[in-house]
């Protein structure tokens, strides 16, 4: 009851901010006025996707916006609402955004950097990697962006899009504890599961300690139909080895240098879901999901 209630109350107050019907003085202050959907919009989708075309019409991107807190507010107001409104309007809307905010390459990269921090961060309004990427592409394309400033987001895209449901698991360098290379694609198993786990991150060794007391899990990989692969993200070294000694024997652990260059480790601990081909069936998945699907 309490969901259905909150779900409610969003879908309420996402009319109310975008009808506009507040009087000024109980509106919080804003860079810019925003759009004023017309009554004669009805459904939620079409609200939204008005609201979010038109958002920027009051906003001059050609004159240096100064007050950062306000752009923040504002964008973070902005992506809300990609949730609701078309794919094909979210698209449009930020190719647009983006081509205006070259004429003032100071606010290009404020929005550049809101863009991340409201759709890739931990700390997301909208974590969303489809959303993220229209900006990452807009960047890429622009020729007023250095080849030099352009090599972070290609990188991003890269694990963006090599991270994928339905992707081959991208290919990375192993060094398990014994100090010799281990790969990934000799694993014969079902179903694969590759955990980075880190050991100085406090949910990370709840995670582990959970999977591997697990005697349902244990039972599975005893029977060679599940393999589960710990990754530490980062260098080998003799103390990371002493420390990974202590780790499940039924478990793969090695350490990946190059780990954090190849895949999505915004989260720890992360967890993909492997075919017996090693291609991707879920990501970011929980050690609860984990001991879900094997209990019976």
């Amino acid at each position: 009851m309490k969901r259905i209630i909150a779900a409610i109350a969003v879908v309420m107050m996402a009319v109310s901010v975008m009808v506009g019907q507040e009087e000024q003085s109980q509106t919080p202050k804003t860079l810019f006025p925003y759009p004023v959907v017309p009554d004669t919009i009805s459904t939620l989708e079409n609200r939204s996707n008005f609201f979010v075309t038109h958002f920027w019409d009051n906003c001059n991107l050609g004159r240096q916006i100064t007050d950062k807190e306000l752009l923040r507010s504002a964008f973070s107001d902005y992506v809300t609402f990609f949730r609701y409104a078309h794919r094909n309007v979210v698209h449009t809307s930020v190719s647009d955004l983006m081509n205006k905010a070259q004429s003032n390459m100071q606010n290009f990269w404020m929005i550049a950097d809101n863009a991340e921090q409201a759709l890739y961060s931990n700390e997301a309004v909208l974590q969303s990697d489809e959303a993220y990427m229209l900006f990452i592409n807009a960047i890429l394309r622009s020729s007023k962006v250095k080849k030099s400033e352009k090599e972070r987001y290609q990188r991003q895209a890269m694990k963006i899009n090599g991270n994928q449901i339905g992707a081959q698991l991208p290919g990375v360098s192993l060094k398990g504890v014994d100090g010799k290379s281990i790969n990934i694609d000799n694993i014969k198993a079902a179903t694969i599961i590759v955990a980075f786990i880190d050991p100085e991150c406090d949910d990370c060794n709840i995670a582990r300690l959970r999977l591997s007391t697990n005697v349902a899990l244990n039972s599975i990989i005893d029977g060679e139909k599940l393999a589960l692969v710990c990754i530490y993200p980062g260098p080998y070294s003799k103390e990371w080895a002493a420390e990974a000694s202590t780790y499940s024997d039924k478990w793969i652990v090695a350490a990946s240098e190059d780990a954090d260059e190849r895949f999505d480790l915004r989260q720890m601990p992360t967890i993909y879901v492997l075919d017996a081909d090693k291609k991707i069936v879920a990501k970011n998945v929980r050690a609860e999901d984990i001991l879900n699907m094997v209990n019976p």
